[in-house]
C-alpha cells in the first residue's frame, strides 16, 4: 500500500438492510460518489461487511451505513499511512440527527479489506466481546473529524431501535454487564454523558421521543434485567419483531423508565421538552474538524 492515498481513489460501499430512508440516502451518496457500490439485505453485521469487502476492489475501502448522509468535504481528504495504522479500521465521527451527539456511532468507516475479511464478529463471533461490536476485537483508529450525519428518525421504529441499541451498548463496560450499585462509578464518564443525552434530548426532532424511549428501555434491560441477553441488539430482525410486538404508551413509558433509572441507578435522566432540547443543542460547543487522521 502506498504511503498516501486520496479518499476519492477508494471504493465506497453503501451497506443497507431495511432502513426506511436507505434508497434516498444511497441516491444522495451517488450524487457525491458516482462510483459507489451497494450491499443490500445481507443479514448480520459481520456478513454484510464481508460482502462489502468482497465487492471492493481497493485494498482499503469506505463503508457508508444505510442511514448515513456524507459530507462532500470527505472526498477532498488524503490519507497518510505514516500517521495511522493502515491495517486498522478507521472510524470517523457522525452527527446524530435527533440529539446532536457527535461520536463514532453511525459514522463513515474505512476498512482494510484483509482485516474485514478475516475478522469474526457479531453473528460469526468466537469471542463474547465480539458478539456485540467490532471495536473490542478488531484494531481501531477512532478519529476526531465529523464527515457525515446519521439520520435515524425517519420512522418511530427506526428511532426506537437506534436508541435502544445505544441504550444497551452504552450501559456496558467493554461489553459486560455492570452491577446496578456500581453503575455510575464503572461506566466511563464520556459514555455516561452520551447515554444520558440519548435518554434526555431530542423531543424537538421528528420521532425523537421514540429514540429517547428506546434508549431508556435499552439501559433498563442491560442494567436491571439480570437475564437479558445484550447480544440480541445485534440481530436487527429480532429488534424489528420486538418493536412490532410491543404495546407502548410512549408518554407513560418514558416517564416510567425515567423514574426507574433515576431511582435504581441514580442517573439524572432529564425530562426535556422540545424547546429545552433545542436550547441544549444550541449551547453545545460547535465542532471544528482538524486533520483527517487526527485521533479522538
Amino acid at each position: 500500500m502506498a504511503n498516501t492515498i486520496r479518499i476519492s481513489d477508494l471504493d465506497f460501499i453503501f451497506i443497507s438492510y431495511r432502513e426506511p430512508n436507505a434508497d434516498e440516502n444511497y441516491a444522495d451518496l451517488l450524487n457525491i460518489v458516482p462510483w459507489a457500490k451497494r450491499v443490500h439485505g445481507v443479514r448480520g453485521f459481520d456478513n454484510a461487511h464481508k460482502a462489502a469487502a468482497e465487492l471492493a476492489t481497493t485494498d482499503f475501502f469506505i463503508s457508508v451505513d444505510g442511514d448515513n448522509r456524507i459530507d462532500p468535504a470527505f472526498l477532498l481528504q488524503t490519507l497518510d499511512w505514516t500517521k495511522t495504522n493502515p491495517q486498522a479500521v478507521h472510524r470517523w465521527r457522525a452527527k446524530n440527527s435527533i440529539n446532536g451527539l457527535i461520536y463514532g456511532n453511525g459514522g463513515i468507516v474505512g476498512w482494510p479489506r484483509k482485516t474485514c475479511l478475516e475478522m469474526k464478529t457479531h453473528e460469526n463471533a468466537e469471542d463474547e466481546q465480539a458478539k456485540l461490536d467490532f471495536c473490542w476485537t478488531v484494531p481501531h483508529e477512532n478519529l476526531y473529524n465529523v464527515y457525515s450525519t446519521t439520520v435515524i428518525n425517519h420512522t418511530p421504529e427506526q428511532a426506537f431501535i437506534a436508541g435502544y441499541r445505544e441504550g444497551v451498548k452504552m450501559s456496558l463496560d467493554r461489553g459486560q454487564k455492570v452491577k446496578p450499585e456500581e453503575f455510575t462509578q464503572t461506566i466511563q464518564p464520556i459514555n455516561l454523558r452520551t447515554l444520558l443525552t440519548w435518554m434526555s434530548v431530542g423531543q424537538d426532532a421528528d420521532n425523537g421521543q421514540w429514540a429517547i424511549l428506546g434508549a431508556r428501555r435499552g439501559c433498563y434491560m442491560a442494567s436491571l434485567d439480570l437475564n437479558y441477553d445484550v447480544t440480541l441488539v445485534s440481530d436487527l430482525e429480532f429488534m424489528r419483531d420486538k418493536f412490532s410486538r410491543m404495546m407502548m404508551d410512549i408518554e407513560s413509558d418514558m416517564q416510567s423508565y425515567g423514574n426507574s433509572l433515576r431511582q435504581r441507578l441514580g442517573l439524572p435522566v432529564a425530562e426535556l421538552n422540545a424547546e429545552q432540547s433545542r436550547f441544549y443543542k444550541f449551547c453545545q460547543t460547535p465542532h471544528r474538524n482538524k486533520g483527517v487522521q487526527d485521533r479522538e
